[in-house]
């Protein structure tokens, strides 16, 4: 969250785009709601560290992400004829089945596609126990350390398994992604041309690879993937990192898959989903107000003009909370109502701590004038209830001009009331206002 917001910071734009992107998400924070497989965020999380400033060609996009700019990819494939991959000679890995290594690899070249953002109805997951990852993945309990999540959605009838997002680090710390899904995993690449496949110890196997651009340093990244199906079971594999190691890259996927292959299709019987407490549901003021966790924190009433334009009440086992959104032509007043948690302790702040929270202090852009130690703070800090002053939201307060926006005051802040945190994000409403509105409520 530290580095998106350091990247944000960096960025402004008309109010006109701001209220397009808000009206088609329907939801104030919708990054916050976590309806897409994890791997979609955990996976990408680990490899952005790797690949932010590097890729900005064809790429496997992770969902609830930004597609790159679509470029073409290059065309030097492989140092093998036909792009056949020989596995190391066997014996290379003790540990490692003779089966597992008797067979080749064809690495196709992959573009760019785009795919949606996926909705799970009632997205729930469970990390998979000792047992469950024996049973999931038995060709890989003797050579990698597995963690693995199960993805679920749930209705009236009860759960049914989506995916599984599995990682495998092997003895050598080389690291895997794993997908399996029943009946088809989701793919985010496209083969060029006619794809080419392997034969895996009987199963059809479809591999490919794709190449960034050099970053400043001339260095680009490889990725190497493959997808096949054990009965009605379906995998998708990849790894990959500095093209400088793309032998060794090719070989533990090779080597990968043939463990997967070998140790046959996971039994997915082993598995026990418990549904949590689940909520996504769209309100009315009125019953938004009426919550009885979180309705007595919404504002009793707004600045002339402002109308709502939803209210939401979600829980998860990561979220709770009530959020409402209210607008007024290029105005906006978001509210979002949840408890305060371990992480935002330390956005706390006390009002002689000017540093923390005074946008006077900080020229736009924030990136550059914000001390990278404060900076999550800054962009958003807590104040206590009963020290909130006019003073305080006056110094949170401040104005942007875009051309085609209309002008008018931007605020950005948390105020804590006992345990109860308030946040708002506000453009069109004074700090006299918004100050008024939050003196209301009480703990």
């Amino acid at each position: 969250m530290k580095a998106y917001n350091e990247y944000m910071n960096q960025i402004y734009v008309s109010d006109t785009l701001h209220q397009k992107i808000l009206s088609c998400a329907g939801n104030a924070r919708p990054v916050r709601r976590p309806v897409i497989p994890r791997r979609y965020a955990a996976a990408f999380a680990c490899l952005i560290v790797v690949m932010l400033g590097i890729f900005t060609i064809p790429q496997i996009i992770w969902h609830n992400t930004v597609p790159l700019p679509d470029q073409s990819l290059p065309h030097e494939v492989m140092p093998s004829p036909d792009n056949n991959i020989n596995l190391p000679q066997p014996g290379k890995d003790k540990n490692t089945p003779e089966e597992a290594k008797n067979y080749t690899l064809i690495f196709n070249q992959a573009g760019a596609q785009s795919a949606a953002d996926i909705d799970i109805p009632g997205h729930f997951w469970q990390k998979l126990t000792e047992d469950e990852l024996t049973a999931i993945l038995p060709g890989l309990s003797d050579t990698h350390s597995i963690t693995a999540t199960a993805n679920y959605r749930s209705n009236e009838n009860g759960a049914v398994l989506f995916n599984i997002d599995a990682h495998a680090v092997s003895a050598s710390g080389s690291k895997a992604y794993i997908q399996i899904a029943p009946g088809e995993v989701i793919l985010d690449y496209i083969l060029e041309g006619d794809a080419k496949t392997s034969d895996v110890l009987g199963t059809e196997v479809t591999a490919g690879y794709f190449k960034s651009r050099r970053n400043s340093k001339g260095i680009r990244n490889v990725i190497y993937f493959a997808s096949f199906k054990l009965s009605d079971i379906a995998y998708y594999v990849e790894l990959g990192g500095e093209e400088a190691e793309s032998e060794a890259f090719r070989e533990e996927i090779t080597e990968l898959v043939g463990l997967l292959v070998q140790g046959g299709a996971a039994d997915l019987d082993v598995l026990s989903p418990v549904v949590p407490e689940l909520r996504d549901d769209k309100l009315n003021l009125s019953e938004a107000r009426t919550d009885a966790d979180y309705g007595a924190c919404l504002p009793a009433a707004l600045p002339d003009g402002f109308v709502l334009g939803e209210a939401r009440r979600f829980i998860n086992q990561e979220q709770n909370e009530l959020t409402a959104y209210w607008r007024k032509g290029m105005g906006y007043i978001i509210w979002r109502v949840t408890t305060l948690d371990e992480d935002d302790k330390m956005r706390i702040t006390s009002l002689s701590d000017t540093q923390n929270y005074d946008l006077t202090l900080y020229p736009i852009p924030r990136a550059d004038s914000v001390p990278c130690e404060i900076r999550e703070i800054v962009d958003n800090p807590i104040f206590l209830s009963e020290e909130l002053t006019l003073e305080a939201v006056q110094a949170r307060t401040y104005e942007v001009s875009d051309s085609g926006d209309e002008p008018g005051p931007r605020m950005r802040f948390s105020v804590l009331y006992g345990d109860t945190l308030v946040e708002l994000n506000a453009k069109g409403a004074s700090a006299e206002e918004m100050f008024e509105i939050l003196q209301q409520i009480k703990e």
